[in-house]
């Protein structure tokens, strides 16, 4: 048996004292946290977005990302040439 540390304590209690009232039995830990992990590996994908953090994009932030798009609008990609990512970049392509 392997012991894992639980940063959200409150949160797990609350849901064991809700599963109570309505089971009428308090489940134990070890099952709530058994069906969470069977429940997990069902929605895996739901999972997954949940583990992956989205970029955070602010309207001031997309704003400047627009303005610099227009400002750059007729200069010609050139696929030889390497540039470094900027703030903007990094949080649209999480670099």
């Amino acid at each position: 048996m392997a012991l894992v540390k639980i940063q959200n304590k409150i949160r797990l209690d609350t849901l064991i004292a809700r599963l109570t009232m309505r089971l009428g039995r308090k489940p134990t830990q070890q099952e709530v946290v058994d069906i969470s992990i069977r429940m997990a590996d069902e929605r895996f994908e739901e999972l997954l977005s949940q583990l992956t953090p989205a970029p955070i994009i602010d309207d001031e932030k997309l704003r400047k990302i627009q303005d610099i798009a227009e400002e750059l609008i007729d200069v010609p990609w050139d696929m030889g040439n390497r540039v470094s990512l900027n703030s903007n970049d990094a949080d649209i392509y999480d670099a």
